[in-house]
């Protein structure tokens, strides 16, 4: 009793006190994504890549908190499903995050594209709009605790409009200036199977040929500014190739190493940019923070010791020049240097008005928990209904009603009072599972499936079984010639080293099919296991103890009450036979008469 009550208080004290557990994506509905696997030869995705695929969106499910997702492997493509209305952040999981720090050669104004329908939207994707005529994206060093309160941060960039790139084109357009996003492109609802798909290695070859041709960027000089200029021509042809479109084929696929004309996010800049000279795998950490020199947010960059000096050497080298930080293949922001950033410590600002919380944190996230291994396409993004679900519950609760009510109506009728004691400790496992269902949802993003729920009902026969081998043991005892008083201790010694190792063998399988499986079979065996130990603790704390009491009343242990009574009479029955056979055993003395 005192386990329920503290299970309960902290189920109605902490947490948001709905004393619900949280229900999968079978129980309430969801959304289901299919991303499709593509290569930059249009060939089958390797098998090892594509489980490092599952494992890094898996460890981003896990980073940004959506509970109960499942991430499964199906042929070539990967399935996100999510329940509740967590399903906008799946739709995200599968971005590249292919994070590079490119110099700017040169920017035009894009004809932004059209507006997609909000249904197909990514979450948290901007509407493309006019850019803003000033305060244009930035990057910053963040402010120290003992700065003044006047003046620019230290390592401040000053916004894309405010200066020109370096080289003999012209300024970007004010108008032009992009506007940071944290969410990937838009990208094309039509199902896409890169693995026969003969088209897309030639898109990708041929949008590398042209758009990261070398004459598009100058040559660097030994201090790693451009010298001379790029091929005119080149450049418009490369601007020329491409629409700024959510179907790009060079996303997450373009080179490092050589220059590349690209987009910005929202589709209302198109850039020139050099060659790499910082990869996002030098970024330690990432994370989203309040705008302390302004409103929204910003996404704060840890460098790694390398990253921070090739960051401090190229802001030195390249003050009053606009840096590009192109997230898979777009430009997610494009800053001019205004003085170098010495530290590693860098803020990405999303221009006029900042990002928002949700595009500062997807953007922290999935900068912070790598890249992967492939490029994938959102193939498909559903809602599941809870309706096929709910009418599965309901069969599956009603089944589980009439075996609940047989176990209880062989109890009463096989173990009497001892039917009874097992009914009282069914009830209060099922009280103890509740609450733990309810906090487990809390505090590490449980959800319960039908999977789970099947867990639980094949675990109700385990708890019954060990009533029943315990009261089995006691019935031997007593069929010995002891009374129902002293054969509770020694069947209980006795019945436990049995019930321990049926357990053990239970939770055991358990944790290894846990361990093995995946998807909802993982939900099953969790509860498995979960409610084997709770079976333990009813046993020994409550079916025990409540037997033990019943022993000792005169009342509760009459044969009536019992359910003992026939098995104290072929109790008494072996002990009559024993003393005949011992009086006929005995030897026969004359006696004659006097």
């Amino acid at each position: 009793m005192l386990i329920v009550v503290f299970l309960y208080a902290l189920v109605f004290l902490t947490g948001d006190r709905k004393p619900t557990p949280k229900l999968g994506i079978d129980l309430q509905g969801g959304t289901r994504v299919t991303l499709s696997a593509r290569t930059e030869t249009g060939a089958a995705p390797t098998k090892e890549s594509l489980n490092l695929s599952r494992e890094a969106i898996e460890t981003r499910v896990n980073g940004i908190g959506v509970s109960g997702a499942e991430v499964v492997l199906d042929g070539n493509n990967i399935i996100i499903t999510v329940p509740g209305e967590q399903g906008d952040q799946a739709k995200n999981l599968g971005r590249t995050a292919l994070l590079r720090f490119r110099p700017v050669v040169t920017a035009v104004a894009a004809t932004p594209p059209p507006s997609t329908p909000p249904s197909t939207q990514p979450s948290g994707s901007a509407t493309p709009s006019s850019p803003p005529t000033s305060g244009g994206p930035s990057v910053e060093a963040p402010p120290s605790s003992g700065a003044p309160s006047s003046g620019a941060p230290q390592g401040r960039v000053a916004p894309a409009a405010a200066a020109q790139p370096t080289g003999s084109q012209p300024p970007a357009p004010t108008s032009a200036a992009p506007s940071g996003s944290s969410t990937a492109p838009a990208t094309s609802s039509a199902p896409v199977d890169s693995s026969i798909d003969p088209g897309l290695a030639e898109a990708i070859r041929q949008a590398k040929a042209v758009r990261q041709n070398p004459a598009i960027a100058p040559p660097l000089g030994p201090d790693g500014k451009p010298v001379g200029s790029a091929d005119t021509a080149a450049q418009q042809a490369a601007l020329a190739s491409f629409e700024c479109t959510g179907d790009d084929p060079l996303i997450g696929q373009d080179d490092y190493d050589k220059p590349l004309a690209t987009c910005d996010e929202d589709g209302t800049a198109k850039y020139i940019l050099g060659p790499g000279f910082i990869e996002g795998t030098e970024i330690e950490d990432a994370a989203a923070q309040v705008d302390q020199s302004g409103g929204g947010f910003v996404v704060t960059l840890t460098f790694k010791s390398t990253g921070s000096k090739l960051w401090a050497d190229y802001t030195t080298n390249h003050v009053q020049e606009q840096a590009a930080f192109v997230l898979d293949s777009r430009v997610v922001s494009a800053p001019t240097i205004n003085e170098p950033i010495i530290g590693g410590n860098t803020q990405i600002s999303g221009g006029q008005g900042g990002f928002s919380q949700r595009e500062a944190s997807d953007l922290a996230n999935v900068l912070k928990y790598g890249s992967l291994p492939l490029s994938f396409d959102s193939s498909e993004a559903e809602t599941v209904s809870a309706t096929l679900g709910l009418a599965s519950l309901q069969a599956g609760l009603i089944a589980g009603a009439i075996g609940i009510a047989l176990v209880f109506v062989y109890c009463l009728f096989y173990y009497r009072l001892l039917g009874v004691l097992t009914i009282l400790s069914l009830i209060l496992s099922g009280v103890i599972v509740y609450a733990v269902l309810v906090l487990l949802g809390r505090w590490i993003g449980f959800s319960l499936d039908l999977a789970g729920i099947a867990g639980f009902i094949v675990a109700i026969g385990i708890t019954a079984d060990s009533f029943v081998v315990f009261f089995e043991r006691l019935k031997d005892e007593v069929r010995e010639g002891r009374t129902f008083r002293s054969a509770v201790p020694r069947a209980w010694v006795r019945a436990r080293r049995t019930i321990l190792s049926a357990d053990m063998v239970m939770f055991l399988a358990a944790a290894i099919l846990y361990l093995l499986a995946v998807g909802q079979v993982r939900g099953f065996a969790f509860t498995l296991g979960m409610s084997t130990v709770l079976d333990l603790i009813v046993v020994f704390l409550v079916t025990h103890p409540l037997v033990a009491v019943a022993s000792t009343s005169r009342t509760l242990s009459s044969p009536a009450l019992s359910g003992l009574g026939k098995v104290q009479r072929q109790a008494q029955q072996r002990r009559d036979n024993a003393a005949a056979a011992a009086i006929d055993a005995a030897p026969r003395t004359a006696v004659k008469e006097v």
